[in-house]
């Protein structure tokens, strides 16, 4: 055992486990993390400790009781055990689970822990992301073992990595309609109209309804609602008025103009601005250029 002032490590052959005391933010901290293989039939009372614990199952079987309900779980699934509950949870006698956890608190732990699917009265749920990935952030948060600055702010950031694939597996787990989102219609489509005007070269739709984590018709639905445009046209707007921009200030050929915005066929490119501008990039630049007669 390695002692520290300020955090203690436990270290077995089946068990590695790090009590933090420090906290790094009042928002959300962190108060312990680890690894356990469980000996068949080890039982673990909670005993009104605080904070909330989230364990991912990285093999075998065991029992969880909260409030006097059983709930059978194994590999594939995560568990949450949470202050002020009455819990207890014991592995199985022939197929012992394995499991690594986090312990965190602060004024948003119960924002995350519902985010994540664990909302009153529901202490398990399916995991939609690799196991490994938590497994991964623990085993290098336990490796933290000096006090210093940086490693501190690694553990919170350690921390919101693991809550946030618990949050991510949750999302994965619903269906477009049965979403709740976290933000508001005028956050996610001024967010998705950032992401455009910042990589409309490169840019699809796709990508953007990714960036903002909605699916494509939604997003398309909430945009139009709010801009009077879907993404797509929001998309071609961003790339016809950089073109007229660079045609107007440079002196770059069309096929030059053509790439900088995104076509790779400059004769698509012609067709689709003079769409917009009712001439071809060559004649608006003779017309509206800084050298023609006014």
């Amino acid at each position: 055992m390695d002692v520290n002032r300020d955090f203690e490590l436990f270290e077995t052959e089946k068990y590695r486990c790090l009590v933090y005391q420090q906290k790094q933010t009042e928002d959300i901290y962190l108060t312990s993390c680890g690894v356990e293989s469980c000996l068949p039939n080890y039982e673990f009372n909670t005993g009104g400790r605080s904070g909330y614990h989230l364990h991912v199952i990285m093999s075998g079987k065991g029992t969880l009781y909260v409030e006097g309900k059983e709930q059978s779980l194994h590999f594939g699934q995560m568990f949450m055990t949470k202050p002020g509950e009455d819990t207890r949870y014991r592995a199985d006698g022939k197929d012992p689970w394995a499991y690594c956890w986090m312990t965190f608190d602060g004024s948003n732990a119960v924002k995350y822990t519902e985010s994540a699917g664990f909302k009153e009265g529901i202490n398990q749920l399916e995991c939609h992301v690799e196991q490994a990935r938590f497994y991964g952030y623990v085993r290098e948060l336990l490796d933290l073992k000096e006090l210093t600055l940086a490693n501190d702010l690694s553990r919170l950031a350690f921390l919101l990595n693991f809550l946030s694939l618990a949050i991510e597996s949750h999302y994965r787990s619903q269906k477009p309609m049965q979403r709740e989102y976290e933000y508001s219609v005028d956050a996610y489509v001024e967010y998705a109209a950032g992401f455009i005007q910042a990589n409309f070269a490169s840019a699809r739709v796709g990508d953007v309804a990714r960036a903002v984590n909605l699916h494509r018709s939604y997003l398309t639905s909430i945009f139009k609602k709010k801009l009077g445009i879907s993404p797509q046209g929001y998309l071609m707007q961003c790339k016809m008025r950089r073109a007229k921009q660079i045609l107007l200030e440079s002196d770059y050929p069309v096929q030059e103009v053509a790439r900088m915005v995104g076509y790779e066929n400059p004769l698509t490119f012609s067709k689709i601005f003079k769409e917009y501008y009712g001439s071809s990039p060559r004649d608006y630049r003779k017309e509206n250029g800084k050298n023609s007669p006014h």
